[in-house]
């Protein structure tokens, strides 16, 4: 047990002293942290990450003072956003899409595409992602691609690391070249 002189977390000016000394380097990693654990929580990544620091400036999580300031954020971060898509999924009510007397309010796929582009995406989308109806993981990746993700994006979306990443990866790419006429994407 430390001895009651001996510091076990770190102070709030502490926290936020070490907060305002991060470098650009250290906030664009943030950010891209950020970003990729707000998947799927229904938060912008700066919210997640502004409640990570904001929870450890008020002391509700407690930044011990051998582990970096950085790193406790990442681990906060990482804690909310599993928490919010826990409660996501526990919340999640399952209700017919379409209701007599109730038009179908959604947003077309981009609003500069025109009524014929946004029909030939999601045709196109819809055909991509059939392909992968007998793989969920797979379907979750192709969507993820689909969406921009970068490597460590998906990565966390499929909760897949090395090779067995590299084999799903392999997978996708396999099928999707049965799309094109030349064996090609182009």
């Amino acid at each position: 047990m430390p001895a009651d002189d001996e510091k076990t977390s770190r102070t709030r000016d502490d926290v936020e002293a070490a907060v305002r000394a991060f470098s650009v380097a250290d906030w664009s990693r943030l950010h891209k942290v950020a970003k990729a654990f707000s998947f799927k929580t229904g938060w912008e990544f700066e919210d997640l990450q502004q409640e990570a620091i904001m929870r450890t400036l008020q002391g509700t999580r407690i930044c011990p003072v051998d582990v970096d300031v950085m790193k406790h954020l990442i681990d906060t971060m990482s804690s909310i956003a599993d928490g919010e898509r826990d409660k996501a999924h526990n919340q999640a009510t399952h209700l017919p899409t379409a209701q007599p007397g109730i038009e179908d309010a959604e947003d077309p796929v981009s609003p500069e595409w025109s009524a014929e582009d946004n029909l030939a995406y999601e045709g196109g989308r819809t055909e991509i992602l059939a392909m992968f109806d007998d793989d969920p993981v797979a379907r979750d990746m192709v969507e993820g691609i689909l969406a921009g993700f970068d490597t460590e994006q998906l990565k966390e979306l499929t909760g897949l690391q090395g090779t067995a990443y590299n084999t799903k990866r392999t997978l996708v790419r396999r099928r999707l070249l049965k799309l094109s006429p030349k064996g090609r994407i182009p």
